[in-house]
């Protein structure tokens, strides 16, 4: 697909495609190259995932080290780390792809998350007031880490049984 088609494509797909297109510099002549392209698209997933770990980690890191004091500043590092995911999904959504729809997503990679991420639950629980809006919203992130666990999990159970109907 050449520059040209790439852009027809980001202004049919609306707004958001656009926007994604003109940060991440979609309409570059480097895209033009197939095994540029696919060398740096591997890359820009392998990125994401060390980042997506590293601000988990360094969130973690800050309720334990830092206690209270430092929990506004762990929750705007997990906001920013959910903004690049969602966006990350939602652009691969827009143009078709459905990442929860891969029999992949519960996978032995991701236990290591997993650790992070209750560590961060039980450490934000643990220096969290227990009223006003920070412990309100600990228990809020509990909740919603919960019902994010189980989205994956029911996600994960479909996929596989549609691959296993389908033969795949």
């Amino acid at each position: 697909m050449t520059a040209a088609e790439d852009e027809e494509t980001m202004r049919r797909e609306g707004w958001f495609v656009t926007a994604a297109g003109v940060v991440g510099d979609l309409g570059h002549p480097f895209y033009d190259e197939e095994r540029q392209r696919d060398v740096w698209n591997e890359a820009s997933a392998v990125g994401l995932q060390l980042m997506l770990w590293l601000t988990l980690a360094a969130a973690t890191a800050m309720v334990w080290l830092g206690g209270a004091a430092a929990l506004p500043y762990a929750v705007a590092v997990v906001v920013v780390d959910g903004a690049a995911a969602g966006v990350t999904v939602g652009y691969a959504r827009r143009l078709g792809v459905r990442v929860e729809d891969v029999g992949g997503v519960l996978r032995l990679r991701l236990v290591p998350y997993g650790v992070l991420m209750v560590g961060l639950l039980v450490g934000v629980v643990r220096v969290a007031p227990p009223g006003g809006f920070f412990g309100g919203f600990a228990r809020g992130m509990v909740l919603g880490s919960v019902g994010v666990v189980l989205w994956m999990v029911v996600s994960g159970m479909r996929a596989r049984r549609r691959q296993g109907r389908d033969g795949s």
